[in-house]
């Protein structure tokens, strides 16, 4: 991933092979084309399983040289395989909280698109059923995002919110408890009630959650550690110790 720091911002092109099945098995983007280099394995199992999908969608297929793929990808994992897509497929917040199985999940002030992508994969295996982001958030790096998270964030339910206060208080409306991962004012986790339905919030390491968030908290919790530590953990690690406790309670 050496050019992921240069290429943070908008990318448009799902890279890897497990990437381009998630977003045409879960339908979350449009695709305009896929591009595969002459040295990719064509008789790869999942890049057949690509070609096979594009014949039966209707989707473009071309070959391209290195100079193509170095310009449009973030890394270097593709495979010699990659795929223009559209942006994300949104749902309502509403559909979101309707669909998310009682455990729905808010990240926001997270600072990169990898560690977007990596709690999202947390919150996946934990078996969240959907994701609430800020209005600026890193489903737009796709190239990363997708990656990152092996395909999860094109697989949940995932909607943009406009107002915290209007979904806070439609998440109270639909029975949801809202738990803020925070420091101030907080229980230990482990001690904390985390029975669903749950909406979930976790902030990145530098800005936290906002205080519109905050004031609408029916708990705040914080991660214990195992010794004096003055630093924190990365939000992407918090997020999956934070996910596996609700996951760990739920199957008491």
């Amino acid at each position: 991933m050496r050019k992921d720091l240069e290429k943070q911002g908008e990318s448009h092109f799902a890279e890897g092979a497990l990437s381009i099945l998630s977003v045409i098995r879960n339908k979350s983007r449009p695709i305009y084309g896929i591009y595969l280099l002459p040295s990719a394995k064509k008789e790869e199992k999942n890049i057949l399983r690509i070609l096979s999908l594009a014949k039966k969608n209707k989707i473009p297929v071309r070959l391209s040289d290195e100079a193509f793929f170095e310009k449009v990808t973030t890394g270097h994992t593709h495979g010699g395989v990659i795929a223009e897509v559209g942006p994300r497929v949104m749902c309502t917040p509403e559909e979101v909280l309707d669909r998310g199985n009682g455990f729905v999940f808010l990240i926001c002030g997270i600072e990169d698109p990898f560690n977007f992508g990596c709690a999202v994969r947390s919150f996946y295996a934990a078996g969240a059923g959907g994701m609430l982001l800020t209005p600026r958030n890193w489903l737009s790096a796709a190239g990363v995002t997708i990656r990152a998270s092996a395909g999860t964030c094109e697989a949940l339910p995932c909607a943009a919110y406009e107002s915290a206060e209007e979904l806070c208080r439609l998440a109270h409306e639909k029975g949801y408890r809202i738990v803020c991962a925070t420091e101030q004012d907080s229980v230990d986790l482990y001690h904390a009630e985390l029975k669903k339905p749950l909406l979930l919030i976790v902030g990145g390491e530098k800005r936290g959650i906002s205080k519109d968030f905050l004031k609408f908290a029916d708990e705040r919790v914080r991660i214990p550690y195992g010794r004096p530590f003055s630093s924190s953990l990365t939000a992407s690690a918090a997020c999956a110790v934070c996910a596996f406790e609700i996951l760990r309670r739920e199957k008491l």
